[in-house]
């Protein structure tokens, strides 16, 4: 059996007449049931965010499964696309500033030397996918090709490896610097990039052509 008691009529209850002598200036106006959102009023949805209306529906993981944008009952723009189509972009520049930060740059560690005579080789190699990327998105397809650097001078050659994205972000960074036994002829120096193998051929010409060869040594860069 229940004790309670049905509710008093709302003209009844202190709420009523609190609400009924003082007007907007009552403690309870919040409990007005009267008010609505002003026709002009911009209203932002999306999850996280109540707005009012009917239900939405859950997933297994708690969150929406869809985000409806909210429609004014006096007319107005559903205004959820702007908002998500900013934060999107916003998300999109983070990735990309987060991934240049990461991008550190790295040292080549796999080469191997051949002395024949007046000049000395050097095969380098990289991963494939250093010199050259396939970058596949939704809607795209996209191949980047890494900028190579390679600069001869005294007795030594720096090489830099640069593979940036198509927005301009940088994806690797490699370097290399090493060091022969005797001095070289820099102008006559030359280099190959073999990208289908991951491999960049440097080809030392020395200035002693009887001098042989025993070491090139990586210098830290």
């Amino acid at each position: 059996m229940s004790t309670l008691k049905p509710p008093l009529p709302r003209s009844e209850s202190e709420l009523g007449k609190n609400l009924e002598t003082k007007g907007t200036n009552s403690y309870y106006y919040a409990h007005n049931e009267s008010w609505e959102v002003p026709g002009h009023a911009k209203v932002r949805s999306g999850p996280g965010l109540v707005t009012g209306g009917a239900p939405v529906k859950l997933g297994a993981d708690g969150q929406t499964q869809q985000v409806q944008g909210y429609q004014s009952p006096h007319g107005g723009d559903d205004v959820t696309g702007d908002v998500v189509a900013e934060l999107r972009k916003r998300v999109e520049e983070l990735e990309s500033e987060l991934v240049q930060a990461r991008a550190g740059t790295k040292a080549i560690s796999q080469f191997s030397f051949s002395d024949e005579g007046a000049k000395c080789k050097v095969y380098v190699d990289v991963e494939k996918d250093v010199l050259e990327r396939q970058l596949e998105q939704e809607d795209s397809n996209s191949t980047s090709e890494a900028a190579v650097v390679v600069s001869f001078c005294g007795r030594s050659c720096s090489l830099r490896i640069t593979l940036t994205a198509p927005d301009g972000a940088v994806l690797e960074r490699r370097a290399l610097t090493l060091v022969g036994d005797s001095d070289i002829v820099p102008k006559k120096c030359t280099y190959k990039v073999d990208r289908s193998k991951g491999r960049i051929t440097l080809s030392f010409y020395k200035e002693d052509a009887k001098k042989i060869w025993h070491n090139v040594k990586p210098q830290k860069t």
